[in-house]
């Protein structure tokens, strides 16, 4: 539907002899819309809460499945309970903390919250236990430090296990509306999700532009789409190791 023109969609024309790309041309070109600032925003939002999340929920992981220290079980079922929790529950006090440090209306808002998920790092503690313990011994042998075992080994080999957390991340933070429509109140600081919303608001005000509105779900499925394509064979292989250790 994206592809076919208005007149031609009200008639039932479908044809592929009469696809278009004039949708696309207005989303992007309307002067009411700036879909590629919400683009801008998507990606600086999505990278920011997957490269946070990469250091974050790794090195919380790696300590919890490798060092022994007083009360690690404590912290493990903490990391489930965060999974157990409702998020609505913590929308009013995430927003009045944001709004106390000036942070609403921009990307720290954005990308903050979603740090330190609890998901990611029960299934990333799962994949470093797989890891044979031997390997971190050779390596403390060859004189190697903690961190150093950390950078220079283990990364390394759990590149499966980062890739489907990575996949996680970002599919969850790319289609996620509900917490940017809250923080985000200026056009320019929508994401695509939110913008994609505000165009099929401000065209049903007038008429029904459904060819439009499509045009946003692709705009929002595509990228999506790509990744899941390229790391898929990642994806696969980390969820599956995080199950072979019972």
């Amino acid at each position: 539907i994206s592809l076919v023109d208005i007149k031609d969609y009200m008639k039932g024309n479908f044809s592929l002899f009469n696809l278009t790309l004039k949708n696309y041309a207005y989303a992007f070109g309307a002067k009411d819309f700036q879909v590629p600032r919400w683009f801008f925003n998507s990606f600086v939002m999505v990278g920011g809460i997957l490269i946070g999340n990469l250091f974050c929920d790794t090195l919380a992981a790696y300590a919890i499945a490798r060092i022994k220290f007083p009360g690690r079980t404590f912290v493990f079922f903490f990391m489930i309970g965060m999974m157990m929790i409702p998020w609505q529950i913590c929308i009013i006090p995430t927003y009045i903390m944001l709004a106390k440090l000036e942070w609403l209306n921009s990307f720290n808002g954005l990308v903050l919250p979603f740090l330190f998920q609890g998901l990611l790092m029960f299934l990333l503690k799962q994949f470093f236990e797989t890891i044979p313990v031997e390997i971190e011994e050779a390596a403390k042998i060859d004189g190697l430090t903690r961190a150093g075992i950390f950078f220079r080994i283990i990364l390394p080999i759990s590149k499966t296990g980062l890739a489907a957390m990575a996949l996680l991340s970002v599919t969850g933070t790319w289609n996620s509306y509900a917490w940017p429509s809250i923080i985000a109140k200026d056009i320019d600081m929508f994401v695509l999700s939110t913008g994609v919303i505000y165009i099929n608001k401000s065209l049903s005000m007038y008429y029904t532009l459904p060819t439009i509105t499509m045009t946003g779900v692709v705009l929002m499925t595509l990228p999506i789409a790509i990744m899941f394509i390229f790391f898929q064979k990642y994806f696969i292989q980390g969820i599956a190791a995080t199950g072979i250790k019972g």
